[in-house]
């Protein structure tokens, strides 16, 4: 069961909201967006000449991890790239951007974002036969980048699933086994809690680590594990590009009793939980507070520069009643409406290349843009001196990582819905049952908004 991370800014909401973050975005970056497309359509721009425009969600050393790739991609083609990167309300920008005319060629977001941008008209599909070196993307990362009806409207750049991150200094203290089952892990959650695993003679440890908060839907997220291993769904495929909501079948109803036992009964998850966001529950685990994290392989760098060091190992996500399956997460590369095509393609080239890919793991140790390899060449471990740890993660993705509904109109929305529900019920420690049965009939009017609805 448990715990994801991590996550993802909403798209602008209208035409005034739009011009007025392009004004300010505009004063911030003007030389950046007078490189950038100038709104005719794709094929006129097939063949333009100039370098091409980049924007990355992103934060911090990422940059200089891009920076590493692209100028490789440069020093072979010859093609330059001005890159653009930021965290705070990127897809925000974007949108301003496209109300403008001012669309990047290529933008490097999560792979949630794939639904709503297709919807949006800002991006192109994409004929993999286009793409050099397609077919060495492994079968699991493709299924980020596709669209209801199956067309691919992305290339999958880097990918994750989530592990479980466990103190094994406290389990050995208590004489715990490393859990496999639901069970196991409220078993030890409740010795973490209760019986003082690091012997300060204090009451101030808990088992479960968990980013509860609504924003950017950090709890579906970490809820999302749970569900799926309990043998739910968020919604079930009716055919044709149709989904009917499933959130109050009986498996799900268990997944959410299960979240509740664990927070309002057994009370094993951090103080404050439910305003945690990642960055939050990364310290809780860090400094001693919890001692289970589900997170995906890219913490390993962010625990390993902390006292945590050496104190805690990683597990496979432990099993539910019907599966272990986990969230699967991703970066997508997406090509915009109006690239220059041909250039942006051989850029998408390039950026699943076994090159890029290294690049993407090693050029920069404290930013590991690309989390896991999608291309099946490049194996993770090697890359990471031996580090069993990026054999298991690589295992788990392709074994049991679960994406979300990605190619959905507006997934965002309907994560922050349940993420809304959730922390409500958790808030209130309501019965789960009248909880999955509100959330579903929110989730199937979303659904019917959208166009989706079975």
């Amino acid at each position: 069961m448990l715990f994801p991370l991590r996550r993802k800014a909403r798209p602008a909401g209208g035409t005034r909201t739009a011009a007025a973050a392009l004004a300010v975005f505009a004063l911030a970056f003007g030389g950046l967006t007078a490189c950038s497309s100038s709104g005719s359509s794709s094929s006129n721009n097939a063949s333009a000449s100039g370098p091409l425009t980049v924007w990355i969600r992103g934060s911090g050393d990422s940059l200089k991890a891009y920076q590493k790739i692209f100028a490789a991609f440069t020093a072979q083609t010859g093609i330059k790239v001005n890159p653009f990167m930021t965290l705070t309300d990127f897809e925000t920008k974007l949108s301003a951007a496209a109300s403008a005319h001012r669309l990047p060629d290529v933008v490097l977001d999560d792979a949630a974002q794939l639904g709503s941008f297709e919807t949006q008209g800002i991006i192109q599909p994409i004929d993999r036969s286009t793409i050099t070196g397609s077919d060495q993307i492994v079968s699991t990362a493709w299924k980020s980048a596709v669209d209801l009806t199956g067309a691919t409207y992305a290339v999958p750049f880097s990918a994750q699933a989530n592990l479980l991150f466990i103190r094994k200094d406290w389990l050995d203290k208590l004489h715990l086994p490393v859990p496999t089952t639901w069970a196991q892990v409220e078993a030890d959650a409740k010795a973490f809690t209760n019986n003082d695993p690091d012997g300060d003679g204090k009451n101030d440890t808990y088992g479960i680590d968990v980013p509860g908060s609504t924003t950017r839907g950090y709890i579906s997220w970490w809820w999302s594990s749970m569900l799926w291993q309990a043998g739910g769904d968020y919604v079930k495929s009716d055919g044709n590009g149709k989904y009917t909501a499933t959130l109050d079948s009986p498996a799900a109803v268990n997944a959410a009793s299960e979240f509740e036992t664990l927070a309002c009964t057994d009370k094993v998850t951090q103080p404050g939980m439910l305003n945690d966001d990642s960055t939050a529950a990364n310290k809780a685990f860090q400094t001693g507070v919890a001692g289970m994290y589900l997170t995906g392989p890219y913490a390993f760098a962010t625990m390993d520069a902390t006292a945590v060091k050496g104190k805690y190992v990683v597990v496979a996500p432990p099993a539910g009643p019907a599966s272990a399956e986990t969230l699967a997460e991703g970066t997508d590369a997406y090509l915009m409406a109006d690239a220059k095509t041909d250039e942006a393609k051989k850029l998408l080239s390039f950026m699943i290349s076994p090159q890029a890919q290294t690049l993407g793991m090693t050029a920069v140790p404290t930013a590991t843009v690309v989390r896991l390899p999608i291309n099946k060449n490049v194996d993770a471990a090697s890359l990471h001196k031996g580090d069993p740890r990026w054999t298991l993660a690589q295992q788990v993705y392709q074994a049991a990582g679960h994406y979300e509904y990605d190619s959905l109109p507006n997934w965002t929305a309907l994560r922050q819905e349940t993420s809304n529900e959730l922390n409500a019920m958790i808030a209130d420690c309501s019965n789960p049952s009248s909880a999955m049965s509100a959330l579903n009939g929110k989730f199937q009017s979303l659904l019917a908004q959208q166009g989706v609805a079975g």
